[in-house]
C-alpha cells in the first residue's frame, strides 16, 4: 500500500502563486535569430534551440570557430544557404 501525505494549511504556506507572464519553471521564452536564404532571399526567425544544435554538431566534426553562426538548411530552396543576417 502506498503511504500518502495530506496536504494541510501549514504545508502549502511555503508556496507562492505564480504571476500571470511568469515563467519560472521554464525559465525565459527561447531567443530567435533572423536569417536569410542567399539564394532565393527567404527570411525567417529560427529558434535558438537549433542554433544551438547546429553548434553542437560543428563541434563534434571540429569545424566550429569560436562567435561562429552556423549555415542552415532553407526550406524555401532546399540549399544550405540560410546565413545569419543582423536586423
Amino acid at each position: 500500500m502506498t503511504s500518502r501525505k495530506i496536504l494541510n494549511q501549514e504545508n502549502m504556506n511555503h508556496i507562492q502563486p505564480m504571476k500571470e507572464g511568469e515563467d519560472i519553471p521554464f525559465g525565459p521564452p527561447p531567443e530567435e535569430y533572423n536569417y536569410r536564404c542567399s539564394h532565393c532571399f527567404h527570411e525567417m526567425q529560427v529558434n535558438e534551440a537549433i542554433i544551438d544544435v547546429e553548434v553542437a554538431m560543428a563541434e563534434y566534426n571540429g569545424t566550429y570557430h569560436q562567435g561562429f553562426m552556423p549555415v542552415l538548411g532553407c526550406p524555401n530552396c532546399n540549399h544550405e544557404t540560410m546565413e545569419y543576417a543582423e536586423d
